[in-house]
């Protein structure tokens, strides 16, 4: 009997209320995987040798069921459900996957191109409104995923088929509504490579294996450093040099970034402290904070003892935070900067001017520093009404911060030109690779060890001068 008459038939009489969806009445997820085994277990090169499994994503079920109730989010799961049953017909079996997602199996697929046409079949059925029992109409999105078995390893298995499955179906999701991505070899090594490093971030993360770099935060006129914006760095054994924008993204997935934020927060205030003492001048800590991190219930408490740990005192510190940090939460936000600031902590809003909110958020948050975004100091054009019109807009900024009795600072800064635009529109402080690019802390040290000690720099490079001057 071929492998599709069975599940058909299973499909049609059910195989016990354990392997159905009480819901929809489609195949349980166990059920499923079982059937993908099966279809796996087939010998490569025989004419069943090329399963598939679609995964559709849908979005708009768990808003249907908040505003309408749960009953109506099972009925229009039901409904979903139906349109995708009847497009697919005898060519494949359906289960719930989970809350909301349903998945395709085609057990002896003849070629891609059906499955991924069905795919845009689905698309089309499910994204039309639908009509509830209650008579409001409610409109679902979806996201595919495609896969065939000759993608994968030769050993792979029936759990490796719907993974990659959910690896496609994750990639349409990143790139809008009502798309299809179709699994690709590379995307599975991507992915693969994703988790390994994600590994090996956890035992950097025990084994001290990132390092903290420090860019000055300077005053423009004299590029003194006043402070230092401390950024992880981190290097893998294997692949080198990793963007903090992807290892931060992988901290965030894997639950890390609060033992991530502490490590950057302890690191950065014992060194700024140390420094400060040296030199005998405050400098400032200016350090980033996650979204998820400002969340958390002991984020101030975190804070706390980071600076009693190090010495540096609350003044010295600046907790910087973006648009998209605080915007989920804005109470929360809100809540945190109060407490942080009544500990003497000031609060930087970075990235200022970039988002939509940016001028909002002035009036419900309180801030102490905007740091006005780089887009505002290049005009991009020789123009001189263009000119104009930048330091207006970037004169304005300031101003606004200023009656609000919040300091702006400058970000971005690459030359003389932009340092001059910010110093004439009132911005007095700011860093940028003008200045110098983020640096180890034996590097930043030595800056700070030229800036602060002229007479001795001076002199070791008279003594220097004078052991390979010729005797008289």
């Amino acid at each position: 009997m071929r492998w599709g008459q069975k599940s058909r038939n299973t499909h049609a009489t059910g195989a016990g209320l354990r392997d159905r969806d009480e819901v929809t009445g489609l195949a349980s997820y166990a059920a499923f995987v079982h059937e993908c085994a099966d279809a796996m277990s087939i010998r490569p090169g025989t004419a069943q040798a090329s399963p598939a499994v679609l995964l559709v994503d849908l979005e708009g079920v768990a808003e249907a069921s908040e505003t309408d109730g749960h009953a109506a989010g099972a009925e229009l799961l039901r409904l979903v459900a139906g349109r995708i049953s009847r497009e697919v017909g005898s060519l494949g079996v359906l289960a719930r996957m989970s809350d909301h997602q349903i998945g395709v199996l085609f057990p002896d697929l003849s070629a891609p191109a059906v499955a991924l046409d069905l795919a845009y079949r689905i698309v089309t059925a499910v994204s039309s409104p639908t009509v509830l029992a209650s008579q409001r109409r409610v409109q679902v999105s979806v996201s595919c995923g495609l896969v065939t078995r000759d993608v994968l390893d030769a050993r792979a298995t029936a759990a490796d088929l719907v993974r990659a499955a959910g690896l496609a179906v994750r990639e349409a999701r990143r790139t809008g509504r009502n798309r299809i991505e179709v699994c690709s070899a590379e995307l599975i090594a991507d992915a693969d490579e994703t988790i390994a490093i994600g590994r090996d971030l956890r035992q950097a993360l025990l084994d001290n294996g990132l390092r903290v770099y420090y860019q000055p935060v300077v005053e423009l006129a004299s590029g003194r450093a006043l402070g230092f914006e401390a950024l992880v760095r981190w290097s893998h054994p294997v692949h080198g040099p990793v963007a903090p924008s992807r290892f931060v993204a992988m901290a965030e997935e894997l639950g890390l970034i609060s033992e991530l934020g502490r490590m950057v927060l302890s690191t950065a205030t014992a060194q700024v402290q140390h420094w400060s003492t040296t030199y005998g001048v405050p400098l400032n800590a200016h350090v980033n904070v996650s979204g998820l991190d400002l969340a958390q219930d002991g984020f101030v408490g975190m804070v706390q003892e980071c600076l009693a740990a190090s010495g540096l005192p609350a003044t010295q510190l600046v907790l910087e935070v973006t648009e998209a940090t605080v915007e989920p939460e804005l109470e929360v936000a809100r809540s945190r900067f109060e407490a942080l600031q009544a500990m003497g902590v000031r609060v930087a809003l970075d990235d200022f001017g970039t988002g939509g909110m940016a001028l909002s958020y002035l009036q419900s948050l309180s801030v102490d520093i905007i740091k006005v975004d780089r887009t505002y100091l290049d005009d991009g054009t020789p123009d001189a009404l263009d000119e104009r019109r930048v330091d207006e807009l970037l004169n304005g900024l300031i101003g606004l911060g200023k009656a609000l009795g919040i300091e702006a600072y400058g970000e971005g800064i690459e030359d003389e030109t932009q340092k001059a635009r910010l110093l004439r529109n009132g911005c007095a402080i700011g860093q940028g690779y003008l200045f110098a690019r983020p640096l180890p802390s034996d590097e930043a040290g030595a800056m700070l060890r030229e800036q602060l000690e002229p007479m001795s720099s001076l002199s070791r490079r008279i003594l220097a001068a004078g052991t390979h001057s010729t005797p008289a």
